[in-house]
């Protein structure tokens, strides 16, 4: 197995570093946690101005 360190892969870092990672859904029963994350998204979205 691979070990890797902070530092070793900078342009793949840079890109990680902001990105907003979600869990994958592929269940029927899942849909309503899936809508959640879209309200909360939406939400966030809408009011960023006001986050910052």
């Amino acid at each position: 197995m691979a070990s890797y360190r902070e530092g070793d892969f900078p342009a793949a870092e840079k890109a990680h570093t902001p990105t907003v990672k979600l869990p994958v859904w592929h269940r029927e029963q899942d849909l309503k946690l899936a809508g959640q994350y879209v309200r909360a998204a939406s939400k966030a979205s809408e009011h960023h101005k006001e986050l910052l």
